[in-house]
């Protein structure tokens, strides 16, 4: 993601049923039709967790409860390319830090 000019935001996170958290961060319609997935990113950035696609402008996404966010405090969109490749494409439209509310 070196030399990539990226957006940075804030994010926040709220408990949903059964002790998951939900990230909620609003975010323009993104024009360049590639899939967008949003990731929880180590402070290093030596651990990416996929939590799901973003559709429209908003999102809420389950993250297991095993998943401690004081470990993972970044949250990132990335543009996608549809080819079933699971890792992140370098590609990061926005990324910002999650703040638990």
């Amino acid at each position: 993601m070196a030399g990539e000019r990226q957006r940075r935001g804030r994010g926040h996170s709220r408990r949903a049923p059964r002790g998951r958290r939900r990230p909620h961060r609003p975010l323009r319609r993104h024009s360049g039709g590639s899939l967008r997935e949003v990731w929880l990113i180590k402070a290093d950035a030596s651990g990416l967790i996929s939590i799901g696609l973003l559709d429209g402008n908003t999102g809420h996404f389950d993250i297991p409860d095993d998943v401690d966010l004081a470990q993972y405090p970044l949250v990132d969109v990335s543009a996608e390319p549809d080819n079933g490749n699971p890792a992140h494409s370098g590609n990061s439209i926005v990324r910002g830090e999650l703040h638990a509310t």
